[in-house]
């Protein structure tokens, strides 16, 4: 039997943080145009002639949704303002709106637009950021479908490698990412680290969890963890040695707290901090109302043993008002 990837033994708790919630159509959806506009409200579900009529298919029967040897023979040219164009009109959240609109993705998905377009398309030297988000969304969604989702990629590992490589790098661009973006972003990464029987995917996400991390500790938590692990002091000197040696053969000066190895997993943790501490801005009414975070710090940080009964939940959750429980649960 042939080994499907994505799909492997660090399945068996899928998370379903990728089910974006599908707001419910006003009445201004239920009397749209045949042809959806870009952005606009789909009902809770779709049928094939829907889909037929989208604009995102008229789109992709124009540039991608067409055989391999059809795409060959017409050389069809890459519109890199394209992919920015779909990115900000259907899958950059506004207006709102708190997820990607998943039918606006699932469309993208029918038309194989991964495979056919983003991927082939895709140079890691001159690759957009519309066009690396997009390609993490598609993703996304084939982990969401629960479909094989890494194998349109084996047939270019080198460049594989350097897309994951500008998805690990992706917040050193200096883009702020919108709080949907940095979701999808995570979730990317959650399902890059389920999916480490795939031998590209483990061999670069596994770097950013190495030994090396140890260079962003404090001095004295290094001692000790050196005291603690005296097994790991003679790799520790040989990896450190490599590091000085590579540095010099670049001609740059050996400062490892810069290197990607180093900064990713550290920076990742600041952010979630730094988003516990803030304070959490909602829209009621039109008006801006807030609550303190702190109030929720101790549950955020509970691991899962902490709240598996009824009780203890209740009890975490008991310091909420019945109005910020109900705008917790419906809103958030």
């Amino acid at each position: 039997m042939p080994k499907v990837y994505g799909v492997g033994t660090f399945d068996f708790r899928r998370h379903r943080v990728a089910e974006y919630p599908v707001e419910p159509p006003g009445p201004a959806a239920a009397a749209a145009a045949p042809s959806q506009a870009p952005g606009a409200a789909l009902p809770a579900s779709i049928t094939l002639s829907e889909i037929q009529r989208d604009r995102l298919t008229k789109i992709a029967a124009a540039n991608w949704s067409k055989s391999a040897a059809a795409l060959a023979a017409e050389r069809l040219e890459f519109k890199p303002e394209l992919v920015r164009e779909i990115y900000e009109t259907e899958l950059l959240v506004s207006g709102g709106r708190k997820t990607v609109p998943l039918q606006r993705v699932m469309i993208l998905e029918v038309s194989q637009y991964l495979e056919n377009y983003l991927w082939p398309h895709f140079d890691p030297e001159t690759a957009s950021f519309e066009h690396v988000m997009s390609m993490i969304l598609m993703v996304n969604e084939k982990f969401r479908e629960n479909v094989a989702a890494w194998i349109c990629f084996h047939d270019r590992k080198d460049a594989f490698r350097a897309f994951l490589e500008r998805v690990l790098r992706l917040k050193e661009q200096g883009r702020e990412l919108t709080v949907a973006e940095k979701t999808n972003y995570l979730l990317f990464m959650i399902n890059a680290f389920q999916s480490l029987e795939d031998e590209v995917v483990s061999e670069t996400v596994l770097k950013s969890v190495s030994l090396q991390l140890w260079h962003s500790l404090s001095y004295g938590r290094f001692q000790m963890e050196l005291c603690l692990n005296p097994h790991l002091i003679k790799k520790w000197r040989k990896m450190i040695k490599k590091e000085v040696k590579e540095a010099k053969k670049a001609g740059k000066p050996f400062n490892p707290s810069t290197t990607l190895e180093v900064t990713f997993l550290k920076n990742l943790i600041e952010e979630f901090l730094e988003i516990l501490d803030s304070n959490v801005i909602v829209l009621k009414d039109g008006e801006l109302d807030s609550y303190d975070p702190d109030q929720l710090k101790d549950l955020a940080l509970a691991n899962i043993g902490a709240i598996h009964k009824r009780a203890d939940l209740s009890k975490k959750l008991s310091i909420l008002t019945s109005e910020e429980l109900q705008d917790l649960v419906c809103s958030k």
